[in-house]
Parts: C-alpha cells; sequence; structure tokens
C-alpha cells in the first residue's frame, strides 16, 4: 500500500546549539557518519539539557535524515547509544504507527532509488536543500510489517559485511606495509 511520509510519521528538524566537547548528552551531526549513514567515529560534541530542548532528546526508533547538503542519508536512533539530540541538519522522523519498522523507512532513504529523488528535490543556490513539505509529501511503497523487518535486518547484514571488508582491506593494508618495511632493512 502506498502512503504519504506524513501520513505514517511526524517530522521535526533538529536542535541548533553550540555545542560543548564534554557532557552527557551527545549531540548529533552530519561530520559523525559516513555517506552511507553509518556512525563511524567518536562524538566529540555535547549538549546539556534545559527546558528549551530537552523536547529534541532522541526517542528509541527516531529516524535522523540529513536533508542539507551534498550527502542526504538516513540513521535510526536507538536508546542503547544513550542520550542525545540530533543537530539542525537533520529532520527528525517519528513513525506515529507500530506497523512501520524505523529501519525499513532508513534502508528505503538509503537506497540509490531514494537517493536519487532526494537529490532531484534539492534546492537551494549554494547547499541543496530538501524542504520539510517536499519530504512529507515523498510516497512510500508499505509492506507487511513482516516483509519492513526482513529488509531491515538485510540491511543490517550488508553495513555489517561492509564493514568486516574495510577491517579486512585495513589488516591487507597493515600486513603489505609491514612486508615492505621488512624488505627495506
Amino acid at each position: 500500500m502506498k502512503k504519504q511520509l506524513k501520513d505514517i510519521t511526524n517530522i521535526k528538524f533538529g536542535y541548533y546549539a553550540k555545542p560543548k566537547e564534554k557532557g552527557f548528552v551527545k549531540y548529533l551531526q552530519a561530520k559523525n557518519f559516513d555517506d552511507y549513514g553509518i556512525l563511524n567515529q567518536e562524538i566529540d560534541s555535547f549538549i546539556t539539557i534545559d527546558k528549551k530542548n530537552e523536547g529534541h532528546l532522541l526517542e528509541d526508533g527516531d529516524i535522523l535524515f540529513v536533508g542539507k547538503g551534498f550527502r542526504n542519508f538516513a540513521w535510526t536512533y536507538n536508546k542503547s547509544f544513550g542520550p542525545a539530540i540530533a543537530s539542525s541538519i537533520f529532520f527528525v522522523i517519528k513513525p506515529n504507527n507500530k506497523n512501520i519498522n524505523p529501519d525499513f523507512i532508513k534502508t528505503l532513504f538509503n537506497s540509490q532509488k531514494y537517493q536519487m529523488l532526494f537529490q532531484s528535490m534539492s534546492a537551494g543556490s549554494s547547499i541543496p536543500s530538501i524542504r520539510k513539505a517536499e519530504l512529507e509529501s515523498i510516497f512510500i511503497d508499505i509492506p507487511d510489517l513482516e516483509t519492513q523487518n526482513k529488509i531491515a535486518c538485510l540491511n543490517e547484514l550488508h553495513i555489517k559485511e561492509i564493514e568486516l571488508s574495510n577491517k579486512i582491506i585495513e589488516q591487507k593494508n597493515t600486513l603489505y606495509q609491514n612486508v615492505i618495511n621488512q624488505i627495506i632493512k
């Protein structure tokens, strides 16, 4: 069944703040992710919670989507990550239906088909930007929950395979450098 994103989610903007180097609540920025939406480094930006920003604390299953710039990717927040707030570069997408797997939406948004769609939607003179209304108007084919779960699981396996491949490449490079260093001695 086809649904518009606005019919199955609530979308708001991330929070703009000047981050600190230490703290309890992580302040997520685009620099913390690679092009595939994989968290790729330790978080080095934090924020202090107050009445103004406490409503921006991420909840389990929130999808962060970068709508500004040349890298449009999605990532799903899990409460095991610890308290976090998304910076204003992100849309925070909250599924409002128990029959929607957030990791399914993340997988779709990171797929080549949707990446091309987002690139065509981007507007702006120097920094491309997707408007909230455009994002809300996207139609998504929503399969049954079992199929969504399978697609999300396949995506997680694919990400793990990429991470393992990258580790193998690193090990091969280290081995190569060691061999060269032994020969040069």
